[in-house]
């Protein structure tokens, strides 16, 4: 081998063309070439004028920087802007082997990308733009080669990204797909290295200002449609997977039967996913199905009054023993319920006892593997008891006696939902709710998540819960438990500090019906409910009400509505009755921010905020 490149040398010193061709050829010849000096290679280039030597000479780099010894040596800034220059030759064949070159000396070479970022990359996108004109037969070799050139550039250099997106990237992608996927099996390499290209880019198109437009989206839709080449169609659903947070895509992808056709797709593969790869890959494409829902018309269009293919085969996903496909199909049924006459519709048809019954096997599972299940069971369902026709109906199918055993579970995304489904099923129920707000397991576990959980929607949740407990129970009998409990009181007087107004009504008005309860019979100090009310004044002023009262209305105290000045006074009103409640008011200075209230237009009469005015500022 050192022969023929001293014998190369030779000739290239001698300025012997013919010779220099002759060696050329041999080199060509030979698999294990090893180059220990890049002036060789930049030598060759100078004989700019014999179109033969520089075809075999970018060939041999090409051949040469296929080894990674050879692509270190060939990693030049001179050899690499020569290379890049060549690109515009008029000799098609130099131009394929320019950029053969320079896609082996760029693969995975950090160093070499570098350059070319420096470079530019104006040159190489330029081969693709061209296309426009050409013969398909002709250059597609030529324009698989440029493309997985361009592939492996993006893939190592984020502002060639850049560049290249600014150069109107997105264009040429979109004419070479549309040109090329004619025939789509001849031009199976290329249409890869393209849709390669365009799943690294996308990422980068909202922080370049540039829309992913519905026609090349359309045109990747034909694509997947017709190719079953696991590169293509997996790069294709990334791209719609992330774009698919455009509503004008989703609607799109909705409308051209993505969905139908992933489930064809799953349920023909489904049993050879037997590796994380596979596995990946399906999930990815149930989180599509389910994120495509997410869209109010794509929900509509895909339900299509019961009668959707999508909807229809997300049922029968409810009968999967595959854990992805079941939570699959169950949050696209609840997907489904964002909608009071589809939840209405289901409930009727049998959906909800359906999830019930398959809640029975999970509801005591502390099996990691089961969260997504479980949480996906409590999100349809609770969707699904929205309707107040189908509260009812749902409680006979049994739905309490089948999640209760779950206030056992610590799995934090569970318990939140679970507090949801409690709290929507029982408004209007009070048999439940009074059946409920009777245990004391319950009120136990729910102050336990609300002290002892970093997270903050079951923080939030519970005393929304104890609240709704308390107004829907109709009942004061089980407000014993409470008082037996301090702390699901005071975590009902801390919601008052929310931010959101409904919390603080909802804080409020528990609390003022839990201040009649107590006192609803007669104030007799040997009387059992005058022991109640003591008890909870004591509540009340260890839980800080004052403070949390001066919170809200410091903050607004001018700009709250009429419902909510209405509630708060009574509130106030109620709990004024206790000259140690009053003390304690005024020793968290209440009265600073009470004549808030006046300025607020929402007030109407003062007559009961100058009482408690009164009351608290004397």
């Amino acid at each position: 081998m050192s022969d023929i490149l001293q014998n190369l040398m030779k000739a290239i010193g001698e300025r012997n063309e013919s010779k220099i061709i002759e060696n050329l050829k041999v080199l060509l010849s030979q698999t294990d070439v090893i180059l220990t000096n890049v002036d060789l290679v930049k030598d060759l280039l100078k004989f700019d004028n014999n179109t033969e030597i520089i075809k075999l000479s970018t060939e041999v780099i090409a051949e040469t920087a296929r080894t990674e010894s050879n692509r270190k040596v060939c990693t030049d800034d001179k050899l690499i802007n020569s290379l890049t220059d060549l690109l515009e030759d008029k000799d098609p064949d130099v131009i394929l082997n320019s950029v053969r070159a320079l896609g082996n000396i760029c693969y995975e070479n950090e160093e070499a990308c570098n350059i070319i970022h420096k470079i530019g990359i104006n040159k190489i996108l330029d081969i693709l733009k061209d296309d426009k004109t050409k013969n398909e037969d002709v250059n597609s070799i030529l324009i698989t080669k440029t493309s997985g050139l361009l592939f492996n550039l993006l893939n190592m250099h984020e502002g060639l990204i850049r560049s290249s997106l600014s150069n109107g990237l997105m264009e040429i992608v979109e004419d070479i797909l549309k040109k090329y996927s004619e025939k789509l099996e001849k031009h199976e390499t290329l249409l890869i290295f393209q849709i390669s290209i365009l799943n690294t880019v996308e990422h980068y198109l909202d922080e370049q200002h540039i829309p992913f437009k519905q026609q090349l989206c359309k045109v990747l839709i034909d694509i997947f449609k017709q190719s079953r080449t696991p590169e293509i169609c997996v790069s294709c659903l990334e791209i719609f997977h992330g774009q698919s947070e455009q509503d004008e895509i989703k609607v799109l992808l909705a409308k051209e039967g993505i969905c139908e056709l992933l489930f064809e797709r799953i349920e023909e593969y489904r049993h050879q996913v037997n590796d994380e790869d596979s596995r990946s890959v399906l999930k990815m494409a149930c989180d599509f199905m389910v994120m495509i829902l997410c869209g109010d018309d794509c929900m509509n269009l895909l339900y299509n009054n019961g009668q959707g293919k999508v909807y229809k085969n997300m049922i029968t996903w409810l009968n999967s023993e595959d854990n992805d496909l079941l939570s699959t199909g169950i949050l696209a049924i609840g997907n489904f319920a964002r909608k009071e006459s589809h939840c209405i519709e289901m409930a009727n048809d049998g959906i909800s006892q359906k999830l019930i019954n398959i809640l029975k096997k999970y509801n005591t599972s502390t099996n990691l593997e089961d969260v997504k299940i479980q949480h996906a069971l409590l999100s349809t369902l609770k969707n699904l008891v929205i309707p107040q026709k189908n509260k009812s109906k749902i409680l006979k199918e049994g739905l309490l006696e089948v999640i209760y055993p779950m206030i056992k579970i610590d799995q934090y995304l569970v318990v939140f939902k679970l507090l949801g489904t409690l709290r929507i099923v029982i408004d209007g129920q009070e048999s439940a709710a009074l059946d409920l707000i009777s245990r004391k397991d319950l009120i136990e576990r729910l102050v336990y998540w609300c002290y002892n959980s970093d997270h903050l929607g079951i923080r939030g949740e519970v005393p929304r819960l104890l609240s709704w407990l308390i107004k829907q129970c109709h009942s004061f009998i089980p407000f014993k438990l409470l008082l037996e409990n301090p702390d699901s009181i005071k975590c009902i007087v801390e919601m008052i500090s929310s931010n959101h107004a409904v919390m603080q009504n909802e804080a409020f008005y528990a609390l003022t019906l839990l201040y009649l309860g107590c006192s609803s019979q007669n104030t007799d100090e040997n009387n059992k409910e005058y022991s109640d009310l003591v008890s909870l004044n004591k509540i009340l002023i260890n839980a800080d009400i004052g403070k949390n009262l001066n919170f809200v209305l410091t903050k607004y105290g001018d700009k709250m509505d009429t419902c909510t000045i209405e509630n708060i006074l009574t509130l106030l009103e109620q709990i004024c009755k206790s000259t140690d409640v009053i003390d304690h008011l005024k020793n968290t200075e209440l009265q600073t921010p009470l004549p808030k209230l006046y300025k607020n237009p929402n007030i109407g009469k003062v007559d009961k905020l100058d009482h408690i005015k009164s009351l608290v500022c004397n």
